[in-house]
């Protein structure tokens, strides 16, 4: 929606240059569904990054790409 907005009220090129980070809550659990949000282009992970099984939230990324 934010990326539909930016080519529809700024321009094309803005909307495919701005890279949109998801600030909510990344845990292992939605990591897969996040990323593959197709106007999700990275994650801004807070206390989630402290926990051992922070790798599957790097996975998740990794693969949906």
């Amino acid at each position: 929606a934010l990326r539909a907005w930016l080519s529809a009220n700024v321009s094309s090129d803005i909307a495919a240059s701005t890279r949109i980070i998801y600030g909510g809550s990344v845990k292992p659990k939605n990591a897969n569904e996040l990323a593959s949000q197709s106007d999700i282009d990275g994650f801004l992970v807070g206390g989630a990054s402290l926990k051992p099984d922070f790798v599957d939230v790097i996975d998740s990324y990794t693969h949906a790409g």
